[in-house]
């Protein structure tokens, strides 16, 4: 198996400083220099591409550059009205650094195709702070981040207080953004009630009726399992499987929302809700086929492997689930798994 995805992908050991294709060093490119020169792993600052190129888009610009092929596949999908999705490490403030510069290198800033970015970070029950937010630019009063985390209530989310890069970076943009995730009460809803937590019109809405089928259910539940190290009863699996599917159903309906609003989409959200087979994007196919979705993970490096295809998430049958993987240092952190199991 290893021998066929190798031929499936492309990887032509791309460095920001390195590139005989593309001569031009725009944000992007300059936030990985940036932020990994101080990394000594060989595929510290590497941009790995597993996807194809667009059907009507035969001929690239520069097929053995990644750089490009990402640049092409993000910037296309963005012009026709589509979705790009930065999956994160959420505690990783690299991986924050990285999607502000994208947000600054491709959000397209003109009606009637503006890119709204759509946070999962942010809950629906925090959407009028944002909307103040918003009021406030429209108005012309100067935003801050500061002002942004107090109008949304930013100290109570409990999310790694990473983000400022990424606000920053929306906020100088002047693009609208959203809150993507439901409640911490409806989380819960649907983990203990699971599929009869939602209505059946809410669940038709969210394509939630349609099955992902069962080995797609196995590894959802394989992952809850092994994120939460064994220390959660077998029971609670399935409930916390269709929370996750609803959440990241919930998510692929304020892009889609935000698309119709604006014109294009910028997803940030974790690597988990970016998978190509089974989350954001699985959900925006079966609603909006033909809507271009472009995944980008942001994937930490491990000393002990050297293999880049050794990091790219595959489906149960062995498919890449994300469309273009960067390679950053990893954050600094102890083991979860120690912290769960003393609860």
């Amino acid at each position: 198996m290893r021998s066929c995805l190798a031929a499936a992908f492309l990887f032509v050991g791309y460095a920001a400083n390195a590139n005989a294709c593309s001569s031009e060093q725009g944000p992007f490119l300059q936030e990985i220099a940036r932020t990994t020169k101080s990394c000594a792993h060989p595929l510290c600052g590497q941009i790995y591409a597993t996807a194809k190129p667009f059907a009507e888009d035969p001929k690239e610009p520069c097929p053995d550059d990644e750089w490009q092929r990402l640049k092409s596949a993000a910037s296309a999908a963005l012009a026709s009205g589509g979705v790009l999705i930065l999956g994160e490490a959420h505690d990783n403030a690299t991986h924050h650094l990285l999607q502000a510069a994208a947000v600054t290198e491709f959000a397209r800033p003109s009606p009637p195709n503006v890119t709204a970015i759509v946070f999962e970070q942010l809950r629906d029950d925090q959407q009028a702070g944002i909307d103040k937010v918003i009021a406030q630019q429209q108005s012309g009063r100067s935003v801050t981040v500061a002002d942004v985390k107090q109008l949304v209530d930013w100290q109570k989310a409990k999310w790694p207080d990473l983000y400022d890069p990424l606000f920053e970076a929306v906020i100088s943009a002047k693009r609208p953004f959203y809150a993507g995730d439901v409640s911490r009460a409806e989380i819960m809803k649907a983990a203990k009630g699971g599929e009869g937590a939602l209505s059946a019109d809410d669940s038709k809405r969210l394509v939630l009726d349609v099955p992902l089928g069962a080995k797609f259910d196995a590894a959802s539940i394989k992952e809850i399992e092994d994120a939460h190290c064994g220390a959660l009863p077998q029971e609670a699996f399935a409930g916390m499987a269709f929370a996750q599917r609803y959440r990241d159903a919930h998510l692929a309906d304020a892009v889609l929302k935000a698309v119709q609003q604006n014109g294009s989409a910028i997803l940030i959200a974790g690597t988990g809700h970016a998978r190509t087979d089974r989350a954001v994007p699985w959900y925006i196919r079966e609603r909006a086929a033909h809507k271009k979705v472009v995944s980008v993970m942001f994937i930490e490096v491990d000393n002990d492997r050297t293999d880049p295809h050794a990091y790219v998430p595959l489906d149960p049958d062995g498919e890449p689930a994300a469309d273009f993987v960067v390679f950053t240092q990893p954050a600094e952190r102890g083991d979860p798994c120690e912290k769960m199991r003393k609860k």
